[in-house]
């Protein structure tokens, strides 16, 4: 019983240390640490690099994965510069949850927007800059499938500029100090990003630079319409203000009988333009066939007084590329007589975007086109009316003499 007596007042003393550890009726628990928050998408953002070769934004979808994050990283291949583009979602970063390569020059350069104006937040990319002009990729966003879809159609369009209240898109390549350049309008019609509206200002150099014309086309009824086109003085500056005219709105026309031109079409042609002849017809219309024959596509020529039967047809095997769109036809005074001609594309090399023509000389006694001889080998650059030569691209000098052009020998 006496040995018993020690062992337990040792349980004793170790029972009342355990019950001082256990926590009093009513007081309060020691604070514990709190769980770790998710990083917010800007948060994440500034955790990128952003420099020379990397670049990183936020793209508002505003679907049902909210805001995306898009990285793009720009690395060498030999001569050659590619950009590796990723989409994250900030919620889950484990792995992007798209990815794509594209040819890139430098990255920096981006714009979120709603592209094409179906209520979500697409994003583009500049992946070209020339001395004027800048190109950019724009991705657009796909609710249905939970990612962004690249369209094609806006890697041609320079600078582009959204109008969300006209839906319209804006582009615009300059290519002098002059303020002269390309302006083209896009508008989405039944999907397909459509160029509407294409406005030319350039210098004249078929008429030995001392012009300015100004071109416009317009889309009608799927046929590509030149509208207006005149020729001003280097020092005139009214080609300005008409220009802004048709830039401005659509629906300008630039007068009633445009709007009659317009209204006379039946979709057998592809193309329609002007042509100056400074004769005794003035400025007639040209048509080009929509469907070739096996004698080759018709180009008819047109009194713009009467519209009732072309006053000739010629015939032509022709191309119209996509991207030579606007180029397809060149108008100059071609065998220096005093008279408007014209050249229409036959051959075109996208490779460096030049073009070999056929051309036709206005013989103002026949008030007729005539097809001229000596263009077969050259891709056409200009015409100089005081040498009476044309200029080729990489193929030499072509004078005209006898009636025909012949290569100029050194």
């Amino acid at each position: 019983m006496k040995r018993k007596l020690p062992l337990l007042a040792l349980c004793a003393l170790l029972l009342a240390g355990c019950q001082t550890e256990e926590k009093a009726p009513g007081a309060s628990a020691s604070p514990s640490e709190p769980a770790p928050q998710p990083k917010t998408a800007q948060e994440l953002l500034e955790e990128q690099t952003i420099d020379d070769t990397h670049d990183a934004f936020l793209v508002d979808t505003g679907g049902r994965l909210g805001t995306l994050m898009v990285t793009a990283e720009q690395y060498q291949d030999g001569y050659k510069g590619y950009g590796l583009f990723e989409v994250w979602d900030p919620q889950d970063m484990a792995q992007p949850i798209q990815q794509e390569i594209k040819p890139l020059d430098f990255v920096g350069s981006h714009q979120t927007v709603d592209a094409n104006f179906d209520g979500y937040g697409d994003f583009g990319c500049m992946y070209a800059m020339g001395n004027q002009p800048n190109y950019w990729y724009f991705w657009l966003w796909d609710e249905e499938q939970g990612r962004f879809i690249e369209e094609p159609a806006f890697a041609d369009i320079s600078e582009p500029v959204f109008d969300q209240e006209k839906q319209m898109i804006t582009g615009w390549a300059r290519s002098s100090g002059a303020s002269t350049g390309l302006t083209t309008v896009y508008r989405w019609i039944d999907g397909k990003l459509t160029c509407a509206r294409r406005i030319e200002a350039e210098i004249d150099a078929g008429a030995g630079f001392e012009n300015i014309f100004l071109s416009v086309e317009d889309r009608i009824e799927g046929t590509q319409v030149e509208m207006f086109y005149q020729t001003y003085d280097l020092e005139d500056d009214a080609w300005f203000d008409e220009r802004a005219k048709w830039e401005g709105d659509l629906d300008y026309r630039g007068g009633p009988e445009n709007v009659r031109i317009s209204g006379w079409l039946d979709g057998r042609w592809s193309h329609v333009f002007a042509v100056d002849t400074g004769g005794s017809l003035g400025t007639v219309l040209i048509t080009v066939e929509r469907e070739p024959s096996e004698e080759g596509t018709a180009l008819c020529v047109w009194d713009r007084s009467d519209l009732s039967r072309p006053v000739q047809t010629l015939r032509a095997r022709i191309c119209q590329p996509e991207d030579a769109l606007g180029r397809w036809r060149r108008q100059a005074d071609a065998n220096f007589d005093g008279y408007g001609d014209f050249g229409y594309l036959r051959a075109y090399n996208e490779d460096d975007a030049a073009g070999w023509y056929s051309f036709w000389s206005w013989n103002e006694t026949a008030k007729r086109f005539e097809e001229m001889d000596g263009f077969e080998n050259l891709k056409l650059m200009w015409f100089d009316p005081d040498t009476k030569t044309a200029y080729g691209r990489l193929d030499g000098y072509f004078q005209w003499k006898n009636g025909k052009f012949t290569q100029y020998e050194e």
